[in-house]
């Protein structure tokens, strides 16, 4: 093999083997969502590293009025996470009765993953920590779903912290 094919497959290894050790898993990876309110809500904003709270710029992700709307980051990864740091818009009626869902299966768009936490309530323009069980959740998808309910998901910074754990 050449010197030049062995270096471009040492650079392609490098990429594809890389993940997060430290620092927010969920930054910059990939999200999706249940739909899109207009072209200012991409599920990418709540992943972005942008903590700023106002929708009208662009930096929160938004679905539409439905029901059980969701929000998923696929890690690539297998992690044991053991926060979730999420915050909300300033605009709107914040979080409320919602779940954190972490695992790895794709069933029902990850929503029937083990939940990791409950969301209470978080108010408009704030940030909360959740922590996952004692011990984290193992899983490659995270998910916060707003079940049996008719809301709009609206979210401005999602981030996840933990660690590497293959399987």
């Amino acid at each position: 093999m050449s010197p030049q094919y062995l270096l471009v497959f040492a650079c392609l290894w490098g990429i594809a083997d890389t993940h997060p050790a430290i620092g927010n898993l969920a930054a910059t990876i990939r999200a999706t969502q249940s739909s899109l309110s207009d072209f200012l809500g991409d599920a990418a904003n709540a992943i972005d590293g942008n903590n700023n709270t106002d929708r009208n710029v662009g930096s929160c992700s938004r679905t539409k009025v439905e029901n059980s709307p969701w929000f998923k980051v696929d890690l690539f990864y297998h992690y044991k996470v053991y926060t979730v740091r999420i915050t909300i818009s300033s605009a709107g009626d914040g979080l409320r009765n919602a779940e954190i869902r972490i695992g790895d299966s794709e069933t029902n768009n990850s929503n029937d993953n083990p939940i990791c936490a409950r969301i209470e309530n978080i108010t408009r323009a704030n940030t909360a920590v959740f922590n996952c069980a004692p011990g984290g959740v193992h899983g490659r998808f995270l998910n916060i779903i707003v079940p049996g309910r008719t809301v709009a998901l609206e979210l401005c910074e999602v981030e996840a912290f933990g660690t590497h754990d293959p399987h």
